[in-house]
């Protein structure tokens, strides 16, 4: 107001314009809520809404109510538009579906439905009576509930907004009760596909990451359904959504359906928030489906390490990590860019080398029952206590040492003090039966271990993801969060357990084992991960089994394994770090067959 007083020319302060009526344009509301309809409006309805908002906006007194009562009828008959439409459109493919369930085959037989016909005809027939509801509800003067199509008619009529800004909630969609998170999935393309498919199906990623998907990336969905053709979106987004495997759905989408024009990487800037975020800011344009003749390049912004705001141009085909769909983005200068692909040429790919893929460690699901110590000296049978206090017996041989992420460091693991119940057979199947003492401890936890989400298949008593915990070949371990990898060998027949905070990598020979310990370690492997790995809170990053799974190993692995392994075997001797630091970044570049001032940007980079 004071901004539209002071441009005013008049004199006399009563003659200075009034602010125009906004409340008919400003809303409050569930942004996600509804559909965006992008088809055809009812006749007229679009311009009327605007003519009306115009008027609205200059009234005052008598006319101004008049005009509210004006725009709440056209905006009800705009929602029993949308909502008869709807119901027409569903009775439509209601009937086709009808056919199909009771058509009959060539000789006359009754065919027997599939299960999805009878399950999408139920829900079509379950949405159809909520709508009647909702017709009834409205039609009787019920409040309008929050719908860009119905409170922005006008603007739904002329193909979408020029212009959305916003910084949407970023919220794990597994907070968001179930109903509602079932509601979504239907509705949001990047909620029912959000995975990078590619490095989900490398790493043999099961669809527990589903959950990870973040709300903002619907609001990402929902921004680009509104624009109109060649309007653009500018959104504060967590800068995972640009590097984590759960992100590929909404990557896709813009890809597909905008040009990407600028991407900044505020994840190590200047804070500006309360709480700990890692925020990125994308600016992009809803893509016209003309012949795209601008530039293919997009601006890249990076606060990097104190150094302020560093900008640079690149082509928008040197986004992606690579040409699959939904693949991760890497917001990296050039140079450090071509370093990091030229790593990647000069070598293979863990999960595509004779180790294979990286394995998740074990997972319990109720770790109060599986994760004891001992409570006091060791005998057959054991006393155990668990975390909650509980103190019990158990048979000596069903204890393993337990391992977690934070108890595994670059060459070595600390001394074990906790146990878990191994309730497997050296197969890896679970037990037949459990011992007695065993039977015992586990049974009054019976309801919650059967209620385990991966239990609905197997006995009730048993552990998840067991391949990691094999104990007849060497195994690599790591963390799976930290400032850089932290790796070290378990040795064939060490008995540790490696949880779920660890991955694994099962090897063939010792040999190999301290040859990949050693590149994971190394400075090159490091910085190459860095560029990849999902960002997490502190500066540290996720090591998780689809980013481990790119990376890549030298394609001379027998000459690789001879030079690094050594240099490995005496790290875990005790040989002082530091002072193999050098030899190892040297040997690594020899064996990837690189030269140090070619990798140079890339360690640079990323530097500690």
């Amino acid at each position: 107001w004071l901004s539209v007083v002071i441009d005013s020319q008049v004199d006399d302060p009563l003659d200075v314009r009034p602010l125009p009526n906004l409340d008919r344009n400003i809303r409050v509301g569930d942004s996600l809520a509804g559909v965006f309809a992008e088809g055809p409006m009812m006749q007229g309805a679009g311009s009327r809404l605007r003519v009306l908002r115009e008027r609205y906006a200059r009234a005052a007194g008598r006319r101004k109510e008049s005009l509210v009562r004006l725009l709440d009828r056209e905006e009800r008959r705009v929602a029993l538009a949308n909502v008869g439409r709807e119901l027409t459109t569903i009775a439509a493919v209601r009937r086709d579906l009808l056919t199909a369930i009771r058509g009959r085959d060539l000789f006359g037989e009754r065919m027997a439905p599939a299960p999805e016909l009878r399950a999408q005809a139920t829900a079509l027939r379950v949405r159809a009576a909520t709508l009647r509801v909702e017709r009834r509800r409205l039609a009787g003067g019920g409040a309008l509930p929050f719908s860009f199509a119905v409170h922005f008619a006008d603007v739904t009529a002329r193909g979408g907004f020029d212009i959305i800004l916003g910084n949407p909630p970023w919220v794990r969609l597994h907070r968001v009760p179930v109903r509602e998170r079932e509601m979504l999935r239907a509705q949001y393309r990047v909620f029912r596909a959000g995975a990078w498919e590619s490095g989900a199906a490398r790493a043999r990623a099961g669809r527990g990451f589903a959950a990870q998907v973040d709300l903002a990336a619907l609001f990402v969905e929902r921004a680009v359904r509104l624009l109109r053709p060649g309007a653009v979106l500018a959104l504060l987004l967590p800068m995972k959504l640009w590097q984590s495997l759960a992100g590929g759905g909404v990557r896709r989408l813009l890809v597909e359906e905008t040009r990407v024009l600028e991407l900044e990487d505020l994840s190590d800037g200047p804070s500006t928030f309360d709480a700990a975020v890692y925020p990125s800011l994308l600016v992009a344009e809803r893509w016209s489906g003309a012949p795209d003749d601008t530039p293919g390049e997009i601006l890249a912004v990076a606060h990097h390490r104190g150094c302020g705001a560093l900008r640079w141009r690149m082509p928008r085909r040197m986004l992606p990590f690579d040409d699959s769909a939904g693949s991760p983005w890497l917001v990296l200068p050039p140079d450090v860019r071509s370093a990091f692909d030229r790593l990647r040429a000069s070598g293979v790919a863990l999960a595509d080398s004779a180790i294979g893929r990286p394995h998740l460690g074990v997972k319990s699901g109720f770790n109060l029952a599986f994760v004891v110590r001992l409570d006091g000296v060791p005998d057959n049978p054991a006393a155990i206590a668990a975390a909650n206090g509980r103190r019990g017996l158990i048979e000596h041989a069903l204890l393993r040492p337990v391992l977690r992420g934070e108890d595994v460091n670059r060459w070595r693991v600390g001394a074990p003090n906790e146990f878990i119940i191994w309730t497997h057979a050296a197969s890896g199947g679970a037990l037949e039966r459990l011992p007695p003492h065993a039977a015992r401890w586990l049974t009054p936890w019976r309801r919650q271990l059967a209620a385990r989400a991966d239990a609905r298949d197997a006995r009730w008593w048993s552990l998840f993801r067991v391949d990691g915990a094999r104990p007849d070949r060497p195994r690599v371990v790591w963390a799976d969060l930290g400032r850089g990898p932290r790796a070290t060998v378990l040795p064939a027949n060490d008995p540790a357990v490696p949880l779920n905070s660890c991955y694994v990598a099962i090897c063939r020979d010792d040999t190999d084992a301290l040859a990949l310990t050693a590149i994971l370690n190394s400075p090159l492997a490091e910085a190459w991960l860095a560029a990849l790995a999902e960002p997490a809170r502190g500066g540290y990053r996720r090591f998780l089994g689809w980013t481990m799974a790119l990376l890549p190993l030298p394609l001379d692995w027998n000459r690789a394994r001879a030079a690094l392994a050594p240099i490995a075997h005496r790290a875990m001797l005790g040989e002082d770090q530091m002072a193999l630091r050098d030899e190892l970044l040297h040997e690594s570049l020899a064996a990837y067959r690189v030269r140090h001032d070619d990798m140079a940007p890339l360690l640079t980079w990323f530097a500690g």
